[in-house]
Order: C-alpha cells, then sequence, then structure tokens
C-alpha cells in the first residue's frame, strides 16, 4: 500500500513568488513538470500544493468566483516549525511581509505569525530545547 501524507493545497496568485518564499522557508521542491501551473512541496511528512489561483480549475463557476474575490487565506493557518525563528523573522520583514503577531515566548515555543503574499497565515515555531 503507498505511503498517505496530509496535503495542503493553497491557491496562490504569483505562483514563482510563492513557491521561492516556500523553499526559502526551508520547504522542498517535488518536481512535477507536466502540472505547469502547480508547485509540489514537502515539510516532513506534509505535502503542501501550490496553485496558481487563475489557471487551476475550480469545482464550479460559484466556488471560483468566491475564491478570486478573497481574500485568499482568512481563516486558514499554516504551522511551521523552525530552528532558528530570529532568521524566520529576518526573513519575513526582509521579504516585506505583514507579522500578525511579533515573536513572544507561550512557555513551550517562541512563535510568531505573518501572511504570506496572499494572506495566508503562518505561524513559525521553534520549540525550546
Amino acid at each position: 500500500m503507498p505511503a498517505k501524507q496530509l496535503k495542503v493545497g493553497l491557491r496562490v496568485r504569483d505562483l514563482d513568488r510563492s513557491f521561492d518564499l516556500y523553499l526559502r522557508l526551508g520547504f522542498r521542491h517535488l518536481p512535477q513538470p507536466e502540472q505547469a501551473h502547480l508547485r509540489y512541496l514537502t515539510f516532513g511528512h506534509t505535502w503542501v500544493v501550490l496553485s496558481d489561483v487563475d489557471q487551476h480549475g475550480y469545482h464550479n463557476a460559484e466556488r471560483e468566483r468566491r475564491v478570486k474575490i478573497g481574500p485568499l487565506g482568512l481563516g486558514f493557518v499554516l504551522v511551521v516549525p523552525t530552528a532558528d525563528l530570529d532568521a524566520t523573522y529576518a526573513l519575513w520583514r526582509q521579504e516585506g511581509l505583514p507579522v500578525t503577531l511579533e515573536p513572544e515566548d507561550v512557555g513551550w515555543a517562541r512563535i510568531f505569525y505573518g501572511l504570506d503574499p496572499d494572506g495566508y497565515e503562518l505561524m513559525f515555531e521553534q520549540f525550546h530545547t
């Protein structure tokens, strides 16, 4: 039986920009050259599939209309572990991306929250050693 893994699909407006950002955050690319409007990434056992909001199909016209009027990421949070929260925070600031919660200690880890280019909220966590 083939392995099963959690896959998260994110529709994005600028596929190349989002792909580059997620690579810089430590995600690994799984090339799928036959699917030009998708980028497959992994982080541990979890897959993230980036799809071009204008080029990838929808289940129906109403769903497409609602997704495109956005905001794309409202209500969604992707939690990403990091070995260096300060470096990740610096990358976020360097990219000019919004921070929704400044770095803080929450007891079990240091965390911060930020929005990616499409408004998907990411929580970065660096566990205490």
